[in-house]
């Protein structure tokens, strides 16, 4: 289904796909769906030394860049301080700057996962560009600066990666934007409260709270979880303009849209209620309700706008609700 796929490209002569993984997971084993995309990504990998990357002017085509966990390549200060992002975010940029000296147009198109989703708000502050030389298109997986709630409320100079990488509202390139904020929570003592980040007035921004638990939503067994991520990523990617091939492992998780609404219908029916709170500068918890009309936004999609449950109070059974202070404080 996706193999030679590129509906929606644009006409750039660069496409430059980057994926960054969660803090614990390597890239060169394939242990989420992060890395897996990395792999079916039909591009040219890049090395992380630009300046040795072309002898002359660097042509046009497909390229991509596989940045493991944080916590992978920066040990113990990447897993617990997130050292490692902007280094990584600086490897891009230079690229950047390379393909932009030569005056060769690019589209960036990012995916992260947790704290790679951070990555993805730093290196749109660190590229913001001209429209006309790159365009970021960011997908960005259940965001996760690793910072207890009430700490980043209190960070008055700024220095957590919670207050440092939640405003990209002046970032003037930021094309499509996917934010997927799996429903299920994780104890407080786990410090995977999510961000809920501020972008450009205007922009429209895709956000959907999916099923699942952080990156247990992107394992690679076929469920309704991963195969509802895998597909949110997969046409993201594609739409984008960035190659895809198929492997074993991603046609058993690419499930039709019929098979993939059979299973989103029937969560549908499991009466299991959550709430997660996030850092949000206006306070907001992802909510699973008891019931809902659909599931969620991509589920009304597939379902051409016919509800599932048509009685319900709500529109989405996970969606995001307006939080009380004193929850936003104490988580």
């Amino acid at each position: 289904m996706m193999d030679g796929q590129t509906s929606g490209s644009r006409s750039r002569d660069v496409v430059l796909s980057v994926f960054m993984e969660g803090t614990a997971n390597p890239m060169d084993e394939v242990t989420t769906q992060i890395a897996l995309f990395a792999r079916l990504c039909d591009a040219k990998e890049l090395p992380f030394e630009p300046e040795a990357s072309f002898s002359r002017a660097p042509p046009s085509g497909h390229f991509k860049l596989c940045f493991e966990g944080c916590g992978v390549s920066h040990g113990v200060r990447g897993t617990l301080f997130a050292h490692g992002l902007q280094e990584q975010c600086r490897v891009v940029r230079q690229y950047l700057d390379i393909f932009r000296e030569a005056r060769i147009p690019v589209q960036l198109n990012f995916v992260g996962l947790s704290r790679g989703g951070i990555g993805g708000l730093y290196l749109a502050q660190s590229a913001d560009l001209d429209p006309r030389e790159v365009v970021i298109n960011l997908l960005l997986f259940d965001p996760v600066p690793g910072n207890f709630i009430w700490m980043a409320r209190v960070d008055y100079l700024g220095v957590m990666n919670a207050s440092s990488s939640m405003d990209v509202s002046h970032v003037r390139n930021l094309g499509r934007v996917v934010v997927l904020y799996p429903h299920q929570p994780l104890p407080s003592i786990a410090v995977h409260a999510p961000l809920l980040p501020i972008f450009p007035e205007g922009l429209k921004v895709e956000r959907d709270v999916i099923l699942g638990c952080h990156q247990g939503a992107l394992w690679l067994r076929a469920r309704s979880d991963t195969c509802l991520a895998f597909v949110y990523i997969r046409d993201f990617l594609l739409d984008c303009g960035t190659r895809l091939t198929t492997d074993r492992t991603s046609r058993s998780l690419d499930v039709s849209v019929d098979s993939l609404c059979s299973l989103l219908n029937e969560e549908l029916g499991k009466d299991e209620p959550t709430s997660r709170s996030g850092h949000a500068p206006g306070g907001e918890v992802i909510m699973r309700y008891a019931r809902g009309k659909f599931l969620n936004r991509y589920h009304e999609k597939i379902s051409q706008g016919v509800p599932t449950h048509p009685d319900a109070e709500h529109t989405y059974m996970l969606d995001f609700e307006r939080s009380s202070w004193s929850s936003l404080f104490w988580s």
